[in-house]
């Protein structure tokens, strides 16, 4: 049996979130779209060619490691704009407060993948996936280009909500400010076996 080790890193893997403003409320204009980059983790994948179905690997992110609206980061996921430190700090003040993330209480965001579904299309895979979120677990599927050339070649978004989980969308008082409830989830990896 032959296989292939791979370390996935903030280096050669983007993993993001994007959440959008919503734009019906009376204030929306005071807000805007952001993105969440994960830049603390590290993983080992191990993956037979002939089996991919059984990969398996988890992802740990200490959540007050995660960035915010960086501007390369809003670039690639095709996000318009710069956006102020002040700006920036402002949101993750919010995101990272008990009505969000509650950082103080759940220090991590937990990522598992138990497996795969191939799909009708070769080059695509159907990820069984799981995400723990303030101590929530969502379990779901997670479609993602992907390719051995021995190179790991991952890419997939799927969206999720809130709710999946376990969070309600911020919201500022009396509903001027919120986001919407989907929450778009980006992963982006090209790495070299070790």
């Amino acid at each position: 049996m032959s296989t292939h080790r791979y370390r996935l890193e903030p280096t050669n893997t983007f993993a993001a979130v994007i959440v959008r403003n919503d734009t019906s409320k009376l204030l929306s204009r005071l807000g805007h779209d952001h993105v969440i980059r994960a830049r603390e983790f590290t993983s080992t994948i191990v993956i037979d060619p002939l089996h991919r179905e059984a990969i398996s690997f988890s992802l740990a992110f200490p959540v007050d490691a995660l960035d915010v609206d960086e501007t390369q980061d809003r670039k690639r996921v095709d996000l318009p704009g710069e956006v102020s430190t002040k700006d920036r700090d402002a949101t993750r003040d919010n995101m990272l407060g008990r009505g969000q993330l509650n950082a103080k209480a759940h220090g991590n965001i937990h990522f598992q993948v138990h497996g795969a579904q191939q799909s009708d299309q070769e080059d695509e895979l159907i990820l069984k996936a799981s995400l723990t979120v303030r101590g929530h677990r969502h379990d779901f599927d997670f479609p993602v280009h992907f390719q051995l050339t021995p190179h790991l070649r991952v890419k997939g978004r799927v969206d999720l909500t809130h709710d999946d989980l376990g969070m309600k969308a911020y919201r500022a008082p009396m509903g001027t400010l919120q986001n919407q409830e989907t929450l778009t989830f980006v992963v982006d990896a090209d790495v070299a076996p070790l």
